[in-house]
């Protein structure tokens, strides 16, 4: 069965997870970094899970996962099953299912109403990598290709490219002007600049396609900056 696929926004959103071992804290670790408001439930969690629980940045419901835990969860938007037991991973699923929520249980495809697909990140770029759960060891390793090759110095370059496009809408170009002009700042030798960590020739590569009065050193700066900052 093929799997549509789909980057959902969860900010500010609550996400329920089942369990407390180390796949549980790979799983709380992501969604905190896209923001999401995240539950767990099991009696016992992993060292780093209890301190984020402390540091009030989830909640944490120290029960098994019974009705009187499954009564104080509010409308998640996603549900993960992350334990080894397989009567709680089935108890999970059908909780997601008699609410109509998005469920995947670690490891277990067929309780699953979606997967997680292997990630690169790189700042606001990412590319998700799917065997529809067929072979994760597959998966890994494509994903372990386009870490190389696609470096760092993409999430300088996603961050002008950002720029570079706050700094278009006031000026109404039609959509195809636009996506034309993208395609040739990105064709233009912008990401060899930004991998050299050569700015003026960044700079240059934005000058010859932008039109005058955008503020190219400004965007460039910024980016560069915002990225100084975050090491």
């Amino acid at each position: 069965m093929k799997a549509y696929p789909l980057m959902m926004l969860i900010h500010d959103k609550p996400v329920l997870v089942v369990g407390g071992g180390r796949v549980a804290l790979r799983k709380v670790r992501s969604l905190l970094e896209c923001g999401a408001q995240v539950t767990i439930i099991s009696p016992e969690v992993e060292d780093e899970l209890r301190d984020l629980a402390a540091q009030g940045r989830i909640r944490w419901i120290a029960e098994s996962f019974g009705e009187g835990a499954q009564e104080s969860i509010l409308n998640p938007v996603l549900i993960f099953g992350a334990t080894d037991q397989r009567d709680v991973n089935v108890r999970t699923s059908r909780f997601a299912a008699e609410r109509g929520v998005p469920c995947n249980i670690a490891d277990v495809p067929e309780l699953c109403t979606f997967t997680v697909p292997a990630v690169v990140a790189r700042g606001d770029l990412t590319i998700a990598v799917s065997t529809g759960g067929a072979s994760p060891a597959l998966a890994r390793r494509i994903r372990e290709r386009l870490e190389v090759e696609f470096g760092p110095e993409y999430e300088k370059l996603t961050r002008i490219l950002a720029g570079v496009r706050e700094a278009l809408i006031p000026l109404g170009y039609s959509s195809d002007r636009n996506r034309e002009l993208f395609f040739r700042i990105v064709d233009s030798g912008l990401i060899e600049a930004v991998r050299a960590n050569d700015w003026q020739r960044a700079v240059s590569a934005l000058r010859s396609y932008l039109p005058e009065g955008v503020a190219v050193e400004q965007i460039v700066r910024e980016a560069v900056d915002h990225g100084a900052g975050e090491d």
